[in-house]
């Protein structure tokens, strides 16, 4: 399997591309083309042509949650193409808003996704396995710590504005002969919940990696940092615990975080991004 980073925080200098503060990526597996979020503009699709990768021949895209970072590429999408469904979970398409100290920002995505390309839409709210050997998972139980950041964000319930549960978000699981890959776009129901989450689904596998965010920036839109040593070591311990081999993070994990995973870590962790390219 090859993962192409379309969009990510930072960028490689040796590169010509776009960065941007969002997640997109390009996953080619056994002839098939998976989208796994689309960041917060259609830069990713720029970089994707400098990259040499088609994405009208995308055969499937999938929404991680409703937050405009990783939704916010779907209408350029879908101008270039025309065939690939978007998976994601119904409430994505609710309202979603960054509050603190009374600044309110909307980070939902656009309505006219839900409104002009509704027939491209698959809503999934259990678990499914959307291709061969492509599974979605939708419950994941909260055991473990949650990102502190999870306070300045919130949801529209009627007219009221109250925090949000992350029932709009969901996670990938991609499974080989040799064991299971987990995507996530950011782990806002905390990254060792995600993990445990698939142990669950697939007891008997190995999982070989663990590909995404894990919001450890507190407020991502000022690159603040403020996650704990608690919450740095529990995602690091669960790793352990697992006997994962690789994590590729970034995006809304932070150089700070991924710093102090990588002091733990070592060489079990890589950070990602914009045009970069693994192998798992």
């Amino acid at each position: 399997m090859k993962i192409t980073t379309l969009i990510e925080n930072l960028k490689n200098d040796s590169q010509d591309l776009i960065n941007e503060s969002g997640l997109s990526l390009y996953i080619e597996l056994d002839n098939k083309r998976i989208l796994f979020d689309t960041g917060k503009t259609g830069s990713f699709i720029t970089n994707a042509q400098k990259l040499g990768i088609h994405l009208e021949h995308v055969d499937a895209v999938v929404l991680s949650h409703g937050h405009h970072d990783h939704g916010g590429g779907l209408l350029p999408f879908f101008k270039v193409n025309s065939k690939a469904k978007v998976y994601m979970k119904r409430k994505a398409a609710g309202d979603y808003y960054f509050h603190i100290l009374g600044f309110n920002k909307n980070i939902g995505i656009d309505k006219k996704v839900f409104e002009e390309y509704s027939n491209r839409i698959a809503y999934i709210d259990r678990f499914t396995e959307i291709m061969n050997e492509i599974y979605i998972i939708t419950d994941i139980e909260e055991q473990d710590l949650t990102p502190r950041g999870n306070k300045y964000l919130f949801a529209k319930e009627g007219n009221k504005r109250v925090q949000d549960k992350f029932e709009h978000e969901l996670m990938m699981v991609i499974k080989q002969q040799d064991g299971i890959c987990v995507f996530t776009g950011c782990s806002h129901k905390g990254t060792p919940n995600m993990i445990r989450a698939a142990r669950t689904i697939f007891p008997s596998l190995d999982i070989k990696a663990v590909i995404g965010g894990f919001h450890l920036m507190t407020i991502p839109m000022l690159k603040s940092f403020s996650a704990s040593q608690e919450e740095i070591q529990a995602i690091a311990q669960m790793i352990v615990d697992e006997n994962i081999q690789k994590v590729y993070t970034g995006h809304c994990t932070g150089v700070k975080a991924y710093k102090n995973l990588k002091h733990i870590l070592g060489s079990k962790i890589e950070y990602i991004r914009t045009g970069s390219q693994i192998y798992v």
